[in-house]
């Protein structure tokens, strides 16, 4: 079944990924115009000499990019020259961080950053390359074979901001995560009744005003992460990227992680916590969490006073995955208790084949939809509203499924092709 409903998709898939490799084919040029603007930039080399001039490649002067970071100024750009570096990479200053087809490999590293995170204690953090600052840029690499994510960037201390993460490739990370095997990593335990994410390819944690923009994330367990365990992650943009086979999770997870989103009331804490105002636009999402539980793009809450809300998808292709393109989970909570998943809009998106594996949702009480699906929405008790429009659905049993606490505004606006019911609501 899985290999037919594969195929229903492939055509429709063609157009979108040739158009995106060609994307990423110009990643390589780009970077290196970028790097031949930035005067007095730091240049790292496998065959640099510390009595080098530091002009060029050809003159470079460290040979790991911890020390060319270490040498850099704040506000400078750390270019690293053709070649394979195996070293934990840990930003802690305002940098441009330059791949001129430069390899991260995490592969033989044993992971040595260890941060204090309040509340929680000392945590040793598995990433290949970690953001601990404002104002950074990384683009033109390959960042591969890390234990934790392929890229994190993290406010441990508050927000950062100002983060960039464009033109790369992040391809077979996150390699404590899957089903099996377990993982001490502490991103793949359990919050609440979610799963664990351990971390995925690409992951901000308290970040705002950023982007993830350009990349090709493959082969990790899950695609890219925004949570909200150390502050607020809001006001991001996820776009132009292809995000497929990561295979034991989601393409693109907007969770709720932190019970500090909502007062004892149920309303928002926005400057403390909460995943909100996050758009994720243009993306090709493809077979991702077919090994595992994973949608095309997820959002959900791991407990009570958790929040993911007014987040926007729009424009992207989705297809293949293990669960529905779209998919949102609010589950079931105590009397008193809250969670806030509304607000969240799903705008002019095609979506084709999803829902491979099926989804059991909530419990062995809920409902349960193990049809191929486009769009679904699902809460154990909580309200959630939510918008759904002016997307193209096709190729699937459902097109949009909704649960009975589920408000959904604007369905009349999307068309369907090949859909058995275009809405089934009310489970």
């Amino acid at each position: 079944m899985r290999s037919l409903k594969a195929g229903l998709i492939t055509g429709s898939l063609l157009t979108p990924l040739l158009v995106a490799g060609a994307m990423l084919a110009q990643a390589g040029p780009a970077a290196a115009s970028t790097a031949g603007h930035h005067q007095g930039a730091v240049f790292v080399a496998k065959n640099a000499s510390s009595s080098g001039s530091g002009q060029s490649c050809n003159s470079a002067r460290y040979s790991t990019i911890t020390a060319g970071l270490k040498a850099a100024r704040p506000g400078s750009a750390v270019v690293v020259c053709p070649g394979t570096y195996h070293e934990q990479v840990v930003i802690k200053k305002p940098v441009s961080l330059v791949g001129l087809h430069a390899t991260i490999n995490q592969n033989g590293v044993t992971p040595s950053l260890v941060v204090n995170v309040p509340h929680v204690g000392k945590l040793t953090i598995f990433a290949g390359v970690v953001v601990l600052s404002s104002h950074v840029s990384i683009q033109g690499f390959t960042a591969t074979n890390a234990l934790g994510e392929g890229i994190l960037a993290a406010g441990i201390h508050g927000d950062i901001s100002n983060v960039s993460i464009k033109h790369n490739a992040v391809v077979h990370n996150d390699l404590g995560g899957g089903v099996p095997p377990a993982s001490s990593y502490f991103e793949c335990q359990p919050q609440g009744p979610v799963p664990g994410d351990c971390g995925e390819g690409v992951h901000f944690i308290a970040v705002a005003n950023s982007t993830v923009s350009g990349n090709f994330v493959a082969h990790n367990s899950g695609g890219v992460l925004l949570t909200d365990e150390t502050g607020p992650t809001h006001n991001n943009l996820i776009a132009n990227n292809i995000v497929t086979r990561n295979e034991s999770d989601c393409g693109i997870t907007v969770p709720g992680h932190n019970p500090a989103a909502l007062n004892a009331q149920g309303q928002p804490q926005p400057s403390v916590a909460g995943v909100y105002g996050n758009v994720i636009a243009h993306n090709v999402v493809t077979f991702n969490g077919l090994k595992g539980e994973g949608a095309g793009v997820l959002f959900a809450n791991a407990t009570a006073g958790t929040a993911s809300y007014n987040n926007l998808v729009t424009g992207n292709f989705i297809a293949g995955n293990g669960l529905s393109g779209v998919t949102m989970h609010a589950h079931t909570l105590k009397p008193g208790e809250f969670e806030l998943l509304s607000g969240n809009k799903i705008v002019g998106n095609r979506i084709g084949t999803n829902n491979i594996d099926g989804d059991t949702l909530d419990s062995p009480a809920s409902p349960e939809d193990l049809k191929t699906t486009g769009v679904l929405v699902f809460s154990g008790g909580t309200p959630v509203s939510v918008v759904i429009a002016h997307n193209h659905i096709f190729n699937n049993h459902f097109g949009i499924w909704l649960s009975k606490p589920v408000t959904a505004f604007g369905l009349g606006t999307n068309s369907f092709h090949n859909v058995f019911k275009p809405v089934s609501a009310g489970h």
